[in-house]
């Protein structure tokens, strides 16, 4: 059996709840980015999203399931370390979410490093044990907090750094 395959989609939180989860939204991986935006920070600190994503299997490789799945912010060389990441992890599709309901919301700070426990599980709870839209994880809804101290001026990502979520999990 080989590693699973997985893919992170992102999800527009100004329509409805996604129909199809499978095919909603745009893949993000390490060719096609989540597009941050951009933040005026002259005047202060800016908040960008938040942003919605879930994680799939695309192909489980002959396992039986995706389990103890933990999420995290596993890279920062694009931001200087007054950046602030904020995730709430949630079965609830909210449409329109704040910055104030993602910053609120669990866990809040997003960990740094993957935690030592599961944080995060398929909608409803339990392990990803299929392709179907009822076998994706949760709604994670991101904001990326940009500190005034960030240099002004300056496109980031490529060769300028990156800022990278990504989920451990075990597979069988």
């Amino acid at each position: 059996m080989g590693i699973p395959t997985m893919e992170f989609r992102q999800l527009d939180i100004t329509g409805s709840e996604p129909a199809d989860r499978t095919t909603s939204g745009a893949v993000v991986s390490a060719a096609v980015s989540l597009d941050l935006g951009s933040a005026n920070i002259t005047s202060g600190l800016v908040n960008l999203g938040p942003f919605c994503i879930i994680l799939r299997c695309s192909n489980l490789q002959g396992n039986a399931k995706v389990e103890n799945m933990k999420f995290a912010v596993i890279g920062n060389s694009a931001l200087n370390t007054s950046a602030k990441y904020y995730a709430d992890i949630t079965n609830t599709w909210t449409q329109n979410k704040t910055v104030n309901n993602v910053i609120a919301g669990t866990p809040g700070v997003c960990p740094a490093v993957y935690p030592s426990a599961e944080n995060l599980t398929k909608i409803d709870g339990g392990d990803i044990d299929g392709l179907a839209h009822a076998h994706t994880s949760q709604y994670i809804y991101l904001v990326v907090q940009i500190a005034a101290s960030e240099v002004v001026g300056l496109s980031k990502g490529g060769a300028l750094g990156t800022l990278k979520f990504g989920v451990r999990s075990d597979y069988a």
